[in-house]
């Protein structure tokens, strides 16, 4: 008699095991974005989604088709801040203009951009590009999660102009780190106090392509402060306040080698701390900021006062509060990572650990990276998959 699991007749002894696995069925491919999805891998959830729709569109759901419009924006999001900005010989390029440039204990240039819109309205865009020691990711990542914690240390202005926070309120929870948010800010006489509803989306994309970022854009700008398209329900406008429009985020990546804040640097630059910087070891911290102040006009010196001094002493600020997270300066903030150590940082460190140990660069292409081989075949295996 045949051996189990033997094909009788066979010349030589083959298993039934070995027969190749069935490919993964569009359940299946549904089934995979969604724990994507859950564990805050948004855009790899998109990926997936988009070739089961290329199979049957039928297959998705409305909440499949958001991921996918989600997704769309933050990839656009992305590519923004990873496209040069200082590519003209006076340091200018796609029609960014240099703010400034610093070199201390962080390397930073800021640059803004001014346009005006169909309504005759004028938008500022600032970005703020800045290299970091890998070991400040993690409190960096920490105080933008603390959005209750905001206004206790945003800083604020008199003169020449009445600017600041006043209250910073978390409206919604969503997943490990997305958040709805409430900001209030006092504004130059006699303009109205503003205030804008964030909906601040936290995506991780170090197996694909080594970032970590968090989307910002407004929400409920209608005059009934409604938000009801997101499923959030925000509270009305402030009476005689102004509800704006924000648009913009955190990117967090390898600092490539060529960046402009390194090669102005000069060699041989130390940190704080004396120890030497080396481009292929530090990280970039990246933010994009897109205003919609609702005036005609913007006079250049509020425009100098908005980069140079608000965006500027904020970002400063953000960093140095980041630094006192590290070393244990900051009670309340030290007091909510504790609170949330097992449902979220302790995550937060797993993920930016492996960023940082599993290649040198996640947009090389390096046969030597187990990451990027195993993300490889899985995008491999599901070509097949659509293939047939």
């Amino acid at each position: 008699p045949e051996a189990p699991g033997t094909v009788a007749g066979a010349d030589h002894a083959e298993t039934r095991n070995d027969a190749p696995p069935a490919p993964p069925g569009p359940a299946d491919l549904l089934r995979e974005a969604e724990r994507l999805y859950e564990d805050d891998k948004l855009l790899a959830a998109a990926r997936l989604l988009r070739e089961a729709k290329a199979v049957d569109a039928a297959l998705l759901t409305d909440a499949h088709m958001s991921i996918i419009r989600v997704a769309d924006d933050c990839e656009h999001f992305v590519a923004s801040l990873k496209s040069p900005v200082d590519g003209g010989s006076d340091g200018s390029g796609d029609g960014w203009t240099k703010q400034g440039e610093s070199h201390g204990s962080h390397d930073t240039a800021i640059y803004y951009r001014v346009d005006t819109d169909s309504a005759g309205c004028t938008n500022l865009t600032a970005r703020v590009e800045t290299t970091i020691q890998p070991s400040l990711l993690v409190p960096l990542l920490s105080v933008l999660n603390e959005t209750e914690l905001y206004a206790t240390w945003l800083p604020r202005w008199e003169r020449p102009v009445r600017l600041g926070v006043t209250c910073s309120e978390k409206l919604n929870q969503s997943g490990r780190a997305s958040q709805t948010i409430l900001i209030r800010t006092t504004s130059p006489w006699p303009m109205a106090e503003r205030e804008v509803v964030l909906g601040a989306v936290a995506f991780d994309d170090i197996d694909c392509s080594g970032d970590i970022a968090v989307r910002l854009r407004s929400m409920g700008t209608d005059e009934k402060g409604s938000a009801a398209e997101e499923g959030i329900d925000t509270p009305p406008p402030k009476r005689r306040a102004v509800r704006v429009v924000f648009d913009g985020g955190f990117l967090f990546r390898r600092c490539p080698p060529d960046h402009p804040v390194l090669s102005r640097r000069g060699s041989g630059a130390n940190d704080i701390d004396g120890s030497k910087r080396d481009g292929e070891d530090m990280l970039l911290a990246s933010f994009l900021m897109y205003l919609d102040s609702k005036v005609p006009f913007l006079p250049q010196t509020v425009i100098n006062f908005i980069v140079r001094t608000v965006i500027g002493k904020m970002w400063e600020k953000f960093l140095l509060v980041a630094d006192d997270v590290k070393e244990g300066r900051r009670p309340r903030h030290s007091d909510a990572i504790a609170a949330k150590r097992e449902c979220l940082y302790n995550w937060v460190d797993e993920r930016v650990d492996f960023m940082l140990t599993s290649r040198s660069n996640p947009e090389d292409t390096d046969d030597g990276s187990a990451a990027a081989a195993e993300a490889a075949a899985v995008d491999e295996e599901m070509l097949r998959y659509l293939q047939c």
